[in-house]
């Protein structure tokens, strides 16, 4: 699934609306999309209900870290957007470093290796 978060964040999104401020709007609802997807499978993984798929308790508490990472720029995003003010392209772009480092540290951590992304993917302010 990397892959296709590079995919959808590396070249841009085809955003609806033609204001930067529609595109910067729409990136974050992407966004959020491709975190839930990722995300979905969470707690089974934790709970060691998934097949082959063995946590140790620092895995665990670093993908629920950079989980908690990408929940908290989401959080403010979607606040910003809400309250009807102004995204900024580093805010969203903290957001798509925070949601890749996730991406990179769920994906290794299920196949049994601890990735840089675990250890470094903390941007929350």
């Amino acid at each position: 699934m990397p892959v296709l978060l590079v995919g959808v964040l590396g070249f841009g999104l085809t955003a609806c609306g033609d204001t930067p401020q529609a595109k910067l709007r729409q990136t974050v609802f992407d966004a959020a999309s491709v975190y839930h997807v990722a995300a979905t499978p969470m707690p089974d993984v934790m709970a060691g209900k998934v097949p082959g798929v063995h946590l140790s308790d620092e895995q665990k508490t670093l993908v629920k870290k950079s989980s908690q990472t990408v929940v908290n720029e989401l959080t403010v995003l979607e606040t910003v957007i809400q309250n009807n003010n102004t995204l900024t392209q580093t805010s969203v772009s903290g957001l798509q470093s925070a949601l890749l480092s996730f991406q990179t540290c769920w994906a290794g951590v299920k196949a049994g290796t601890i990735p840089d992304a675990c250890k470094t993917g903390d941007t929350s302010k």
